[in-house]
């Protein structure tokens, strides 16, 4: 059996990586992924407001009489629904977009961090982040039809008085496993390490991964801060890897030994 690491803290590991961002080695692969975003955020964020907006305005004309004394702790979840549904989808539109520059950051962190591996040259360079974004569709493949399901789930129980409290956090669970993978999958490609290999490591050590996955989620919901925060979460995703997911590696290779 392998010894389980010990919990470390999620959000100083996204500190960690904001600290890394402008290193010699990261910074260029920062910088272009973070003017594509720039775009993305002005077009995301434009249509959140307009649809949560709308939707809020059409629920809470659904709350009945009895339950107007609810009114504010309701527009208060599912205003954090909303925050968590914006989160998720900007942020995994924006990995897709910045997967083969995220690929790439992964790498140069795990080399920074004493990986025996010599650097990539310019065409393992181009295998990486074309691996990555592959990697990244692969990945969207096992998300979303299972974020469809969730979000059918939630839409149903949003129509049950008392019970729809519990739908953000449904949804936040889910959002946080979800970006929890998707962060800790570059490193794991990086390694070669499988994605159903990946989902078990992080399965057997749930609450790493789901505090590193809200932690992830809480980043990507601030607005224009979580534009740095992206590529910083990456990092932050690898580091944790180093450190945690990637031991049980090691200790198979001493056990064969």
């Amino acid at each position: 059996m392998h010894r389980q690491a010990s919990i470390i803290s999620s959000p100083a590991l996204i500190v960690e990586g904001l600290k890394l961002l402008w290193h010699r080695q990261i910074r260029w692969l920062v910088i272009i992924p973070l003017v594509i975003n720039i775009l993305l955020f002005v077009s995301v964020t434009g249509l959140a407001v307009q649809w949560f907006s709308g939707w809020l305005d059409s629920l809470m004309s659904l709350v009945p009489d009895w339950l107007h004394w609810l009114v504010w702790i309701i527009w208060g979840l599912f205003a954090a629904l909303a925050l968590v549904i914006y989160a998720f989808t900007f942020t995994l539109i924006a990995n897709l977009i910045g997967s083969p520059f995220y690929g790439l950051i992964a790498e140069r962190v795990i080399l920074m961090s004493g990986d025996n591996q010599t650097p990539a040259a310019t065409a393992s360079m181009l295998k990486i982040a074309l691996a990555s974004f592959v990697r990244q569709l692969q990945l969207m493949a096992y998300l979303i039809p299972r974020s469809i399901a969730v979000a059918l789930l939630c839409f149903l129980i949003s129509f049950v008085p008392l019970a729809n409290l519990v739908v953000p956090a449904v949804a936040g669970c889910w959002a946080a496993w979800s970006l929890c993978l998707q962060y800790l999958d570059y490193p794991a490609d990086i390694k070669q390490v499988g994605f159903r290999e990946l989902r078990q490591r992080a399965g057997a050590q749930r609450w790493q991964s789901m505090g590193f996955g809200f932690s992830a989620l809480a980043a990507s919901a601030i607005p224009l801060f979580n534009l740095l925060l992206l590529p910083a979460t990456v990092i932050g995703g690898t580091l944790l890897w180093i450190r945690t997911y990637g031991l049980e590696t090691a200790s198979e290779k001493s056990s064969l030994r």
